[in-house]
C-alpha cells in the first residue's frame, strides 16, 4: 500500500521549512511520498527543488506550484477545501493522508497501516491545528467528491460526507504540536 501525504503551502514557506526534514524522515520510497503544492507561492516550488532534489528524484517528495484566481463562495480569502483537493490530485497512493504544512507527522504512519477502505481517520480534535490531519482511502475521498469550498468546516464536511456514506471513523492522537502560526 502507499500513502501520499498531501500538504497545501500558501505564504508559509517559513513553517514548511520547519517541519519538512522531519516529514521526509518518514518517507521510503515507493511506499510513502510527500506531495506539496505551492498554491499562488514562487516561494516553495524553487526551495524545495534544491534543497530537496534527491527526495524529489526518488518520488518521495512531489511539488506543484499552482496559480489561479478562484474565489471562494463564502467571500474567504483562501478556499481550503478547493486547494486540499489539488493537492490530493497529486497523489498516487491508495491512501491521501491531509496534512498541513505547519504539522509534524508522528504516530500517523501506523495508523494509515492499518486503515480500511471503508474507514476515515482523523486526529482528535484540537485547537492548535491539528484537526485538519485527515486520512482515507483514495476510492472513498473519490467517491464523496473530495473536499468541498466551505470555508474553515471543510475538514468536518467532508468527515460527515464520508460517514454518510458509511465509512467508520477513527480517531488518532498526534503528538507533535503544528508551528505556530504567530
Amino acid at each position: 500500500m502507499k500513502i501520499s501525504y498531501c500538504t497545501t503551502c500558501f505564504g508559509r514557506l517559513w513553517q514548511l521549512k520547519q517541519t519538512i526534514e522531519h516529514n521526509l524522515s518518514f518517507m521510503k520510497s515507493g511506499e510513502f511520498e510527500l506531495c506539496v503544492l505551492a498554491y499562488n507561492d514562487d516561494t516553495v516550488e524553487p526551495y524545495l527543488n534544491e534543497a530537496f532534489a534527491k527526495y524529489i528524484a526518488d518520488g518521495r517528495l512531489k511539488v506543484k506550484t499552482h496559480h489561479d484566481d478562484y474565489k471562494p463562495s463564502d467571500g474567504s480569502d483562501f478556499a481550503c477545501g478547493y486547494v486540499k483537493n489539488l493537492s490530493h490530485e497529486m497523489g498516487i497512493g491508495e491512501v491521501l493522508f491531509n496534512l498541513d504544512a505547519d504539522n509534524f507527522i508522528d504516530n500517523a504512519h501506523e495508523h494509515l497501516l492499518k486503515l480500511k477502505p471503508n474507514e476515515i481517520i482523523k486526529n482528535i480534535g484540537l485547537p492548535d491545528g491539528r484537526s485538519g490531519r485527515i486520512g482515507v482511502y483514495k476510492t472513498l475521498f473519490k467517491k464523496v467528491g473530495g473536499y468541498r469550498d466551505v470555508g474553515c468546516s471543510d475538514d468536518g464536511d467532508f468527515v460527515l460526507r464520508c460517514l454518510r456514506d458509511g465509512a467508520k471513523l477513527l480517531h488518532m492522537d498526534c503528538f507533535m504540536v503544528p508551528i505556530s502560526n504567530d
